[in-house]
């Protein structure tokens, strides 16, 4: 099991110690998963999550693993890296953990099925119908993710609801990117709608930014286990 899948599978039974490093490493899990977006100065960007982030993903199309700077010992990953088995062995033998590839384009034989090594998601297409939902959740992937970075201001129902529905489409793991920092409240919501982690991008926030959301996420109730993905996951109040 990969190191970002275990992550997500302790954040949704909300139970044990977090994989990550720097203060997620106290033994409490955060409510939903911090992963940065590295992407234009990837090393500003890198240099601003280094505290806090339970994840990175570097968004780097068209760049080879051999280009890109330092990781580290954190959890890191590949975004826009085309699912193909050629390219992909080239980012899990440079230590990736985790790729999130374009959906249009993938290739089955870019993950290993029966000894899989490797984390894979896809981002949610625009405008998604029933049809494509039902090809989503018949892929071997782990995870999707619903970009909402291009929310310019609070979070609307029909946003949340959005986000629930695609929770409730598949089996996989729901990842959200978000814009501006979402509210704690808001957090909240995304977290009670079936979201298990967050990306927000390194050098939009910067590091304050960044240590605010970790702060929320890190004070959210924790999670009940649910009885299946799909499912309602609950979220203890504060005063248990």
């Amino acid at each position: 099991m990969t190191q970002l899948r275990s992550l997500l599978e302790r954040i949704e039974a909300g139970s044990g110690p977090s994989l990550g490093f720097g203060s997620t490493q106290s033994g409490r899990l955060p409510g939903m998963a911090l992963i940065a977006r590295c992407s234009g100065d990837v090393e500003a960007a890198l240099a601003a999550s280094a505290e806090v982030a339970d994840a990175v993903v570097i968004f780097a199309p068209g760049v080879t693993p051999d280009a890109l700077p330092e990781t580290g010992d954190r959890i890191w990953g590949a975004g826009g890296a085309p699912l193909e088995p050629e390219g992909i062995a080239r980012w899990r033998d440079a230590g990736a953990d985790f790729t999130v590839s374009p959906f249009a384009t993938a290739l089955v034989d870019g993950i290993d099925i029966a000894s899989p090594g490797m984390t894979h998601g896809a981002r949610i297409p625009d405008d998604v119908d029933g049809h494509t939902w039902r090809i989503l959740a018949g892929t071997p992937l782990d995870f999707l993710v619903l970009d909402k970075s291009a929310m310019t201001g609070p979070w609307m129902l029909a946003d949340l609801g959005q986000a629930a529905d695609a929770a409730r489409r598949t089996d996989k793991y729901l990842i959200v990117r978000v814009g501006p920092r979402p509210s704690a409240n808001e957090l909240l919501a995304l977290r009670q709608a079936g979201a298990v982690a967050i990306v927000a991008e390194a050098n939009d926030h910067g590091a304050e930014g960044l240590a605010a959301i970790k702060t929320d996420l890190m004070a959210m109730p924790r999670a009940q286990p649910p009885s299946r993905r799909g499912g309602r996951t609950g979220l203890e109040s504060a005063a248990t």
